[in-house]
């Protein structure tokens, strides 16, 4: 029987046609990986590379070999998979979010109405849940833009919209409404795990400086000393996470103000029914006491 990993270092041999690079690449020893290529030749039965001095190469033999390597590799990783895709479909819920907010949000209802279940979340966009979501990667996905697919299952969970946090004295604080397009050029303060929004924002203000933070803490205690702009939502205000002794200006652009969208195949709508009446009925977001940050 032919081990993984003599398969492996045979596809490794094949990709990069010489033993030291392949050997490099495999973090192994030429002569450990000339040993495994000798292995492989005698439970075949037949040779699979022509040797000269100095000089190893696959003969026909061993390219056809490399060939089915590479094919069975591929059907293993697809078969691995595949089966821990049927075990997290059978014990986990995977939600996938376009946006932090209704992350959390949906994650704490999914957790009081599926007791029994372990749920996981991630932030993606749109294009990539809806593709995990029609591969049962995701169960349940949230969007901002509502899906034309009849094969799913979809429902309004929601709004948000954008806004500026300036402070009093920065030159666009008096406005009534901020166009992306207004500040561009800007140093910004902007948190990292923001999904969607970040993708607006560098589509909108293509040469402001943004300043990420990757760390929630360091960025909120920068946020809270710091003189530069950055972003929060309706919601956030309304519940009290946005910054304090700063100035809230909304965001006039059409796609700063979006509706979320909670999806499913139309053939699990009946295994979330309940979770989506109970959704339904929290109206606005019924924020939980967590600090949010954009």
């Amino acid at each position: 029987m032919l081990e993984t990993y003599l398969l492996e270092q045979l596809a490794a041999f094949a990709e990069y046609g010489t033993l030291s690079d392949a050997a490099r690449q495999l973090n192994l020893s030429q002569s450990a990986l000339s040993r495994s290529m000798q292995k492989m030749e005698n439970i075949i039965g037949v040779p699979l590379f022509s040797r000269k001095r100095n000089h190893i190469a696959l003969n026909e033999n061993g390219k056809i070999a490399a060939e089915y390597a590479k094919q069975m590799l591929r059907e293993q990783r697809d078969m691995i998979e595949k089966v821990r895709a049927f075990d997290r479909k059978r014990r986990t819920i995977s939600l996938g979010c376009c946006a932090p907010v209704p992350q959390n949000e949906v994650m704490k209802l999914l957790s009081e109405h599926f007791t029994d279940f372990s749920i996981s979340a991630e932030l993606n966009s749109d294009s990539s849940l809806l593709s995990g979501l029609k591969n049962d990667f995701f169960q349940l996905v949230v969007l901002h833009e509502k899906p034309t697919d009849e094969a799913l299952y979809i429902k309004p969970c929601g709004s948000e919209r954008l806004f500026i946090s300036l402070p009093p004295a920065h030159p666009l604080s008096k406005r009534q409404g901020i166009r992306l397009g207004d500040l561009d050029g800007e140093h910004i303060l902007l948190y990292a795990k923001i999904g969607f929004w970040y993708e607006l924002c560098v589509k909108k203000m293509p040469r402001a400086k943004f300043l990420m933070q990757h760390e929630r803490e360091v960025f909120k205690e920068l946020a809270d000393v710091s003189a530069l702009p950055s972003f929060t939502t309706d919601v956030l205000i309304h519940h009290g996470y946005a910054q304090k002794n700063r100035i809230h200006v909304p965001i006039l652009d059409v796609e700063a103000n979006v509706t979320y969208y909670i999806v499913c195949q139309k053939e699990q709508q009946a295994r979330f029914q309940q979770f989506f009446d109970a959704l339904a009925k929290l109206g606005d977001w019924g924020l939980s006491p967590i600090e949010y940050v954009l």
